[in-house]
């Protein structure tokens, strides 16, 4: 089984000019008596401007071997140290570089292949034909249209499936999961577009912990209640989502808020003296006991737990007059200090945010009780809950296809933790009988270091099931790898997770090895860093993450203030389709521009620019394009009828350029292909916009006094260039507006 794909060479105009150009250099090289074997021949663009061909500094390079052979034939190395040999060729090798490329650039010029060919200072330059290459390059282009660039279907003859928009049920997607589905997306767009077999596919999260937690909270508090106004039930369920960890974990972030306090607060000993003093005069009952170890606490410096109160009840009327002392704090401090104030005024909000809910305290431990009995509804099958299940799965669901639609996630597979989960727990209890895994404090492991006899701690020791049978993320997703090979045929299997869970991955492979399993050496974890916006890292638990719906509409809205300027005549319904798709791109392209282990700061006045590397700046080329070839009344089909009287001759420089980065597309996709980085074609078609922008200034197509034939060659590049840059925002999962 190959794990790693195949490289395909381009097969472009220019990519056919240089196999041309290194065929005629070995057969010169040949018939010069010369074999390098399976040496490669460099080329390198030419140096030059307004010329387009290629270099090569073979004959330096075969000069020096000839050189020493020379010198030896002779005998004048004789003696001599390996610092003096070096010397004694390198005075000679500079004059036999020149001679040897001055006989092999005869030889390859006599072919009559190439416009010109010529030995510099032992390189060998080799010219081609700008007219005729030109016009078979743009004439590929637009017979090849919006396949352009790609390389034939299942070309490389190796399978992948990528795996990627593992978005949850029962939660609300967030703005990090965009850079999931927006990288999954144009990897699967370039692996396709390279030639390779691609199966797109995704792994829903539609039971777990988080879909427990969401079921529970609503049939607790909400069964009986519908969404709020404007919100769609898939959201509303990720905000029950939100409010059961805030109630299971309320108690936890209430004493990690008091106990920030004891740290930090160095006047907090008065104060929470002064606030236990009026706890004993209210005529709320309160135990002694309870004000001994709060007081006690503070004053040793001294975390608070829950274990360690006396009476519960009193947490709440300490926690409601703790509000005195905060408030009486943001007063006293030197409003001058503005970083004090700043501090204390955010330990006031923290305060009541905690205190509008402190009439949960005393129900916690039920509650997290209750969330426990209604995991073992699911692992009992409980026909009412599975039914719910099914239910709410569909709210979810129906949600997570409109995402997927509008960033343009199609899936030939699809997955689910739910359908994994019992394949898991008898892979599972298989591990146990051959001994792979263990019973470790009563919980099914694989200690995987010492099963693969390592002694340095690598992959550490996973859990592959809970002490009660219950299955975890492992569980499924060890029983889901088999099952891609098994069931697909597949030479590769991708996973497109963020970083932080790479180690996570290793670690099933490496069960999965262990096992016996031998495809596993072809998973690939394809990880990313996360995204923040300019206030920070994000976290769906506390509900603090901007929500992908929010982000979107946020940018769509920006966008739209931007068209209505730029095209105030533009019809309305128009302005908001130019809108949504600027606002898409903008969001797709920030998340496809930064490599994968770069933080993204997702900032939407950033991503909206028309002017730097940004989406819009690509989308306007490509408008700008289109509206050329408007005024100027021809179309594709005309521009190609057209070819065969068009002369390309004696390009200006940026038209040049601009021919020079079309024509390296194919190569582009090839490598962004092999290499999994969709940045390389983010850097290509801003470049292609930006060499477009400088032609578009530098060679007018459509004024006054332009020669028609001239004209006629730059509407041709206009509609190359067009076609490319779709081409290319394509691969990315970007539309090329025709109008903006």
């Amino acid at each position: 089984m190959t794990s790693q794909p195949l490289s395909t060479p381009s097969t472009g105009v220019i990519a056919r000019e240089e196999q041309a150009a290194i065929d005629a250099i070995r057969a010169a090289l040949a018939t010069e008596g010369i074999d390098i074997g399976n040496k490669p021949v460099d080329l390198r663009p030419l140096p030059f401007e307004g010329t387009w061909g290629s270099a090569s500094t073979i004959a330096r390079m075969v000069a020096g071997d000839i050189v020493q052979q020379q010198l030896d034939a002779e005998g004048a190395l004789e003696g001599l140290s390996k610092k003096e040999t070096k010397k004694l060729v390198n005075e000679r090798v500079g004059a036999a570089s020149q001679d040897l490329a001055a006989r092999l650039a005869d030889r390859i010029a006599s072919t009559g292949r190439f416009a010109s060919v010529e030995a510099e200072n032992g390189y060998i330059n080799i010219g081609y034909d700008v007219d005729a290459t030109t016009n078979r390059l743009v004439r590929e282009v637009l017979e090849q249209g919006a396949t352009y660039g790609h390389a034939a279907p299942d070309s490389q003859n190796f399978k992948v499936m990528i795996e990627h928009s593992q978005l949850n049920t029962h939660k609300a997607a967030h703005v990090g999961h965009l850079r999931n589905i927006c990288l999954g997306v144009a990897l699967s767009n370039i692996s396709d577009a390279a030639g390779y077999s691609t199966i797109r596919t995704t792994y829903i999260g539609d039971i777990g912990r988080h879909v427990i937690r969401c079921l529970w909270c609503y049939k607790a508090f909400h069964a009986d209640e519908e969404p709020p106004a404007g919100h769609s039930r898939g959201r509303w369920l990720g905000e029950l989502y939100v409010e059961s960890g805030n109630r299971l974990r309320y108690r936890e972030d209430v004493l990690k808020f008091l106990n920030t306090l004891i740290k930090e607060d160095a006047g907090l000993q008065e104060g929470i003296d002064r606030v236990l003093k009026n706890l004993w005069n209210t005529d709320d009952p309160v135990d002694g006991e309870d004000i001994a170890y709060i007081l006690g606490r503070v004053t040793n410096g001294e975390e608070m737990t829950a274990e360690g109160f006396v009476d519960t009840d009193t947490v709440v009327p300490f926690f409601t007059l703790l509000g005195d002392y905060l408030r009486a704090a943001v007063v006293q401090i030197d409003q001058e200090n503005t970083e004090a104030v700043a501090q204390a005024n955010a330990r006031l909000e923290e305060w009541q945010q905690l205190h509008a809910t402190i009439d949960w305290w005393p129900h916690v431990p039920r509650w997290t009780e209750e969330e426990k009995a209604t995991f073992q509804l699911w692992e009992q099958q409980d026909p009412a809950f599975v039914e719910l299940w099914h239910t709410t799965r569909g709210w979810s669901m129906d949600e997570l296809q409109e995402i997927f639609e509008e960033f343009g996630a199609e899936f030939d597979v699809w997955f689910s933790e739910s359908e994994v989960e019992e394949d898991g727990r008898e892979m599972a209890r298989e591990l146990l009988q051959r001994g792979i895994a263990e019973i470790s404090d009563g919980l099914p492991v694989v200690k995987i270091d010492e099963k693969l006899g390592l002694e340095q701690e690598t992959y550490r020791t996973m859990p592959i099931l809970r002490s009660d049978g219950s299955t975890l993320y492992s569980t499924k997703d060890l029983a889901l790898a088999r099952r891609k090979f098994e069931n697909y045929d597949i030479d590769q299997s991708i996973w497109v997770v963020d970083v932080r869970q790479s180690l996570y991955f290793d670690q099933i492979t490496k069960i999965l090895e262990l096992y016996g399993f031998d495809e596993a050496e072809a998973n690939l974890h394809e990880g990313y860093e996360f995204v923040t916006l300019p206030g920070g890292i994000m976290s769906s638990r506390k509900g603090n993450a901007p929500l992908l719906e929010d982000v979107r509409n946020a940018t769509i809205s920006r966008a739209l203030n931007v068209v209505q300027e730029k095209n105030p005549t533009l019809a309305a319904a128009e302005q908001e389709q130019v809108a949504h798709d600027i606002a898409i791109g903008a969001i797709k392209y920030v998340m496809l521009a930064r490599d994968g282990n770069k933080v993204i700061v997702f900032d939407p006045d950033e991503a909206l620019s028309f002017e730097g590397h940004a989406a819009p700046y690509i989308q306007y080329a490509h408008a700008r394009a289109c509206r050329i070839l408007e005024r100027g009344g021809v179309t594709d089909v005309d521009v190609l009828a057209a070819l065969e009287s068009t002369s390309f001759v004696k390009p200006v420089a940026e038209e040049l350029n601009l021919l020079q980065q079309i024509s390296a597309f194919p190569e582009m996709v090839q490598r962004a292909a092999s290499e999994r980085r969709p940045l390389h074609i983010t850097n290509y078609v801003f470049e292609l916009a930006k060499r477009f922008n400088d032609f578009y200034h530098e060679a007018p197509v459509l004024q006054e006094g332009v020669d028609p034939a001239v004209r006629q060659a730059r509407l041709a590049l206009v509609t190359a260039t067009k076609v490319t840059l779709a081409n290319g925002l394509a691969l990315l999962g970007i539309v090329a507006p025709e109008q903006m």
